[in-house]
Parts: C-alpha cells; sequence; structure tokens
C-alpha cells in the first residue's frame, strides 16, 4: 500500500502558490502537507486522514497541497498533479486505486472521489471510486 501511495506523489506539484490565493477551508498541517478541509468536514475526519497521509508516507516532508470536501454520501479527495498527468491512463488506475484505499481506510467504505487538480485546485478531471 505504502508503494502505491509514494508512486503517487511523483505526479504531484508543489502547491505553495495556493495558500494564499483563495479560502480553501480549514487549514491543517501534517508533516509539510498541507490540508485543507471544508464544513462538511468534522475536525476528527481531517485529522484522521491527514495522519494517514504521513502513516503512508503520501505526506512526506515535501510540501504538498489537498482538499477534503464532502457531497452527499461521496467523499472528494482533490490533489494538486503536474499538467498532463489527467490523460495518463496508469495515473488513473492508480489513483482509482487510492480512492479505493482511501475509502477502506479512512472513511468508513463511503465513496471517494479524486479530482485531479491544476495549482489553484480547480479540478481537471475526476476519477470516480473503484467502489
Amino acid at each position: 500500500m505504502k508503494k502505491i501511495i509514494k508512486k503517487s506523489l511523483c505526479f504531484l506539484i508543489p502547491a505553495f502558490i495556493i495558500v494564499s490565493c483563495n479560502n480553501y477551508g480549514t487549514f491543517l498541517e501534517f508533516n509539510g502537507g498541507e490540508l485543507y478541509y471544508t464544513s462538511k468536514i468534522t475536525e476528527r475526519e481531517a485529522y484522521k486522514l491527514g495522519e494517514y497521509l504521513v502513516d503512508s508516507e503520501f505526506f512526506d516532508g515535501e510540501r504538498k497541497t489537498v482538499q477534503i470536501d464532502r457531497i452527499g454520501d461521496t467523499y472528494e479527495f482533490r490533489m494538486v498533479i503536474k499538467k498532463g498527468l489527467e490523460q495518463d491512463e496508469e495515473v488513473i488506475e492508480l489513483m482509482k486505486y487510492f480512492t479505493k484505499l482511501l475509502s477502506q481506510d479512512v472513511f468508513n467504505g463511503y465513496s471517494v472521489d479524486m479530482h485531479l487538480c491544476d495549482e489553484y485546485l480547480n479540478t481537471i478531471r475526476v476519477v470516480v471510486s473503484l467502489n
């Protein structure tokens, strides 16, 4: 599992530009990683996700920015990726698997959709959970 999550790290870009640009929700920092969560996410859920991302070495001391939101019964995990990777089917398959892990390990089996985003957390492509 850690290998899969670590592999996904190469698709992220440092997203420190977005920190001061907009309000993405409440901010938490985990091992250099920046996690924003909206009002639809509890603080407990946000901490559970942040700790999971540290334990799985997704947040590995390098600056990365993610956001978690919830629409109905589906969680939206948003992360910034390098431009063009949203078209790479190997990346998409990896992200599908990652959503499954998040669903099982963090969000009690609820669906998780991955939003691949530009540096401002604008969605480029949505990867639907494997659930």
